[in-house]
């Protein structure tokens, strides 16, 4: 019984370490998204993204962001070029996130 033990703790350890490591890249992600939008929009304040939906078969992200100071819009990030598209009206937004339920 306890040579069962070894494989299933083994097997328990690596997806605890594969889905970690995935959700710790996403946080990653999300917060390097955030600082190119405070960035871009010149702002010190700090920039609060959701409603995030991946597209592009993972290689893009569309979603909102907020700023404290009440300035609100939706952005589209390209993970594999690392480019960011703010508001509706770029290209890169309508190309990639216009069939997204507004």
């Amino acid at each position: 019984m306890h040579n069962l033990w070894i494989p299933v703790v083994a097997i328990l350890a690596v997806a605890g370490m594969i889905f970690g490591g995935q959700a710790y890249s996403e946080a990653k992600r999300d917060a390097h998204i955030a600082e190119l939008i405070s960035e871009r929009l010149d702002s010190q304040a700090p920039t609060e993204i959701s409603h995030l939906a991946r597209v592009n078969k993972g290689y893009g992200v569309c979603g909102d962001y907020a700023l404290s100071g009440d300035e609100t819009g939706r952005f589209y990030y390209n993970t594999a070029t690392e480019s960011l598209a703010l508001g509706t009206d770029a290209p890169q937004y309508r190309d990639n996130c216009h069939n997204l339920p507004e």
